[in-house]
Protein backbone atom coordinates (compact mmCIF):
# COMPACT_ATOMS: atom_id res chain seq x y z
CA UNK A 1 0.00 0.00 0.00
CA UNK A 2 2.51 2.45 1.16
CA UNK A 3 4.83 1.58 -2.48
CA UNK A 4 1.36 2.82 -4.79
CA UNK A 5 1.27 5.65 -2.84
CA UNK A 6 5.19 6.48 -3.51
CA UNK A 7 4.88 5.78 -6.84
CA UNK A 8 1.57 8.12 -7.07
CA UNK A 9 3.27 10.83 -5.44
CA UNK A 10 6.00 10.48 -7.80
CA UNK A 11 3.96 10.28 -10.57
CA UNK A 12 2.64 13.11 -9.73
CA UNK A 13 5.90 15.36 -8.67
CA UNK A 14 7.06 14.29 -12.75
CA UNK A 15 3.67 15.57 -14.03
CA UNK A 16 4.41 18.72 -11.42
CA UNK A 17 7.89 19.27 -13.28
CA UNK A 18 7.00 18.70 -16.95
CA UNK A 19 4.09 21.54 -16.59
CA UNK A 20 6.78 23.66 -14.38
CA UNK A 21 8.89 23.48 -17.22
CA UNK A 22 6.45 23.74 -19.97
CA UNK A 23 5.57 27.05 -18.80
CA UNK A 24 9.16 28.42 -18.22
CA UNK A 25 9.69 27.55 -21.42
CA UNK A 26 6.72 29.08 -23.21
CA UNK A 27 5.90 33.09 -21.98
CA UNK A 28 1.58 33.50 -21.75
CA UNK A 29 0.11 34.19 -25.16
CA UNK A 30 -0.51 37.98 -24.25
CA UNK A 31 2.72 38.41 -24.22
CA UNK A 32 4.41 37.50 -27.46
CA UNK A 33 1.07 38.08 -29.84
CA UNK A 34 3.14 36.90 -32.90
CA UNK A 35 2.88 38.41 -36.38
CA UNK A 36 -1.20 38.25 -36.31
CA UNK A 37 -2.58 41.62 -35.55
CA UNK A 38 -5.19 40.65 -32.67
CA UNK A 39 -7.79 43.00 -31.36
CA UNK A 40 -9.83 42.83 -28.39
CA UNK A 41 -13.47 41.50 -29.29
CA UNK A 42 -14.99 45.11 -28.91
CA UNK A 43 -12.33 46.73 -31.52
CA UNK A 44 -13.65 43.57 -33.96
CA UNK A 45 -16.74 44.76 -34.00
CA UNK A 46 -16.37 47.90 -34.46
CA UNK A 47 -13.93 47.33 -37.54
CA UNK A 48 -16.63 44.60 -38.80
CA UNK A 49 -19.42 47.44 -38.73
CA UNK A 50 -17.31 49.49 -41.13
CA UNK A 51 -15.89 47.14 -43.47
CA UNK A 52 -17.49 43.23 -42.82
CA UNK A 53 -15.40 40.20 -42.37
CA UNK A 54 -15.29 37.16 -40.47
CA UNK A 55 -13.68 37.55 -37.11
CA UNK A 56 -11.92 34.72 -35.45
CA UNK A 57 -12.00 34.31 -31.64
CA UNK A 58 -9.02 32.30 -29.87
CA UNK A 59 -10.04 31.86 -26.06
CA UNK A 60 -7.45 31.11 -23.94
CA UNK A 61 -5.97 30.68 -20.31
CA UNK A 62 -2.57 32.02 -18.96
CA UNK A 63 -2.36 28.61 -17.55
CA UNK A 64 -2.98 26.41 -20.79
CA UNK A 65 0.24 24.65 -22.28
CA UNK A 66 -1.71 24.21 -25.35
CA UNK A 67 -2.79 27.70 -25.69
CA UNK A 68 0.24 28.30 -25.86
CA UNK A 69 1.41 26.47 -28.11
CA UNK A 70 -1.10 27.13 -30.77
CA UNK A 71 -0.12 30.93 -30.07
CA UNK A 72 3.31 30.22 -30.66
CA UNK A 73 3.57 27.22 -33.26
CA UNK A 74 0.42 27.94 -35.24
CA UNK A 75 -0.52 31.58 -34.87
CA UNK A 76 3.37 32.49 -34.82
CA UNK A 77 3.64 30.65 -38.54
CA UNK A 78 3.70 33.48 -40.57
CA UNK A 79 1.68 32.11 -43.63
CA UNK A 80 -1.42 31.30 -40.78
CA UNK A 81 -0.71 35.25 -39.40
CA UNK A 82 -0.91 36.68 -42.80
CA UNK A 83 -4.44 35.13 -44.00
CA UNK A 84 -5.80 35.56 -40.31
CA UNK A 85 -4.97 39.36 -40.49
CA UNK A 86 -6.32 39.65 -44.50
CA UNK A 87 -9.56 37.71 -43.94
CA UNK A 88 -10.36 38.05 -40.15
CA UNK A 89 -10.32 40.36 -37.31
CA UNK A 90 -8.81 38.16 -35.02
CA UNK A 91 -9.85 38.06 -30.96
CA UNK A 92 -7.34 36.85 -28.10
CA UNK A 93 -9.84 36.22 -25.34
CA UNK A 94 -8.29 35.58 -21.92
CA UNK A 95 -11.41 33.30 -20.25
CA UNK A 96 -10.04 34.39 -17.19
CA UNK A 97 -9.36 38.41 -17.09
CA UNK A 98 -11.63 41.05 -15.36
CA UNK A 99 -11.84 43.57 -18.32
CA UNK A 100 -15.15 44.01 -19.38
CA UNK A 101 -16.51 43.10 -22.67
CA UNK A 102 -19.55 45.02 -24.55
CA UNK A 103 -21.94 43.27 -26.96
CA UNK A 104 -25.53 43.95 -28.02
CA UNK A 105 -26.58 45.99 -24.95
CA UNK A 106 -24.81 43.64 -22.89
CA UNK A 107 -21.81 43.72 -20.61
CA UNK A 108 -19.65 40.29 -19.84
CA UNK A 109 -17.63 40.53 -16.52
CA UNK A 110 -16.19 38.06 -14.31
CA UNK A 111 -17.75 37.81 -11.22
CA UNK A 112 -15.25 35.90 -9.44
CA UNK A 113 -13.61 37.32 -6.65
CA UNK A 114 -10.07 37.86 -8.09
CA UNK A 115 -7.54 35.17 -6.57
CA UNK A 116 -10.81 32.49 -7.00
CA UNK A 117 -9.38 29.29 -8.40
CA UNK A 118 -9.96 29.44 -12.30
CA UNK A 119 -12.09 32.54 -12.35
CA UNK A 120 -13.89 32.01 -15.65
CA UNK A 121 -15.54 35.01 -17.50
CA UNK A 122 -19.30 35.43 -18.56
CA UNK A 123 -17.85 36.05 -22.24
CA UNK A 124 -16.08 32.80 -22.63
CA UNK A 125 -19.34 31.13 -21.05
CA UNK A 126 -22.00 32.11 -23.15
CA UNK A 127 -19.61 32.09 -26.47
CA UNK A 128 -19.11 28.55 -25.51
CA UNK A 129 -22.36 27.95 -24.48
CA UNK A 130 -21.01 26.65 -21.15
CA UNK A 131 -17.96 24.43 -22.51
CA UNK A 132 -15.30 25.59 -20.93
CA UNK A 133 -12.17 23.89 -23.33
CA UNK A 134 -9.17 25.73 -23.81
CA UNK A 135 -7.71 26.69 -26.69
CA UNK A 136 -11.48 27.40 -28.28
CA UNK A 137 -11.40 28.86 -31.43
CA UNK A 138 -14.95 30.41 -32.14
CA UNK A 139 -15.69 31.58 -35.94
CA UNK A 140 -17.96 34.42 -35.99
CA UNK A 141 -19.42 35.77 -39.55
CA UNK A 142 -20.29 39.03 -40.27
CA UNK A 143 -23.28 39.26 -39.07
CA UNK A 144 -21.11 38.34 -35.48
CA UNK A 145 -22.90 35.15 -35.35
CA UNK A 146 -21.68 31.93 -33.98
CA UNK A 147 -20.42 29.64 -37.03
CA UNK A 148 -18.13 26.79 -35.44
CA UNK A 149 -16.26 26.47 -32.71
CA UNK A 150 -13.36 24.23 -32.77
CA UNK A 151 -11.41 22.97 -29.18
CA UNK A 152 -8.05 21.81 -28.98
CA UNK A 153 -4.45 22.20 -30.05
CA UNK A 154 -4.38 22.75 -34.16
CA UNK A 155 -0.72 22.44 -36.07
CA UNK A 156 -0.54 24.97 -38.70
CA UNK A 157 -1.34 22.50 -41.10
CA UNK A 158 -4.49 21.24 -39.47
CA UNK A 159 -5.28 24.78 -38.77
CA UNK A 160 -4.98 26.00 -42.11
CA UNK A 161 -7.58 24.36 -44.05
CA UNK A 162 -9.85 25.23 -41.09
CA UNK A 163 -9.38 29.04 -41.06
CA UNK A 164 -9.39 28.59 -44.95
CA UNK A 165 -13.05 26.64 -44.87
CA UNK A 166 -14.12 30.17 -42.71
CA UNK A 167 -12.75 32.75 -43.97
CA UNK A 168 -13.19 31.82 -47.58
CA UNK A 169 -17.19 31.45 -46.86
CA UNK A 170 -17.05 28.48 -47.90
CA UNK A 171 -18.68 27.00 -45.13
CA UNK A 172 -22.02 28.46 -46.90
CA UNK A 173 -21.37 26.50 -49.80
CA UNK A 174 -19.95 23.27 -48.72
CA UNK A 175 -19.22 20.47 -46.44
CA UNK A 176 -15.71 20.60 -44.59
CA UNK A 177 -15.04 17.44 -46.41
CA UNK A 178 -15.86 18.60 -49.66
CA UNK A 179 -13.77 21.49 -49.19
CA UNK A 180 -10.88 19.81 -47.84
CA UNK A 181 -10.43 17.90 -51.42
CA UNK A 182 -10.44 21.35 -53.32
CA UNK A 183 -7.37 22.41 -51.52
CA UNK A 184 -3.72 22.77 -52.73
CA UNK A 185 -0.48 21.94 -50.63
CA UNK A 186 -1.47 22.62 -46.86
CA UNK A 187 0.66 24.90 -44.73
CA UNK A 188 3.98 23.48 -43.24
Amino acid sequence: MIKKIFIALGIAALIVIAQSFITNIQSPADEHPGPVHWYSFSEAVALQKKAPKPIMVDIYTSWCGPCKMMSTNTFGNAEIAKYLNENFYPVKFNAETYDSVSFNGYVFKNKNAPGTNRPVHDFAVSILDGKLVYPSIVFLNEQIQRIQVITGYYQPAQFDPIMKFFGSGKYKEMSYEDFQKTLAVPVK
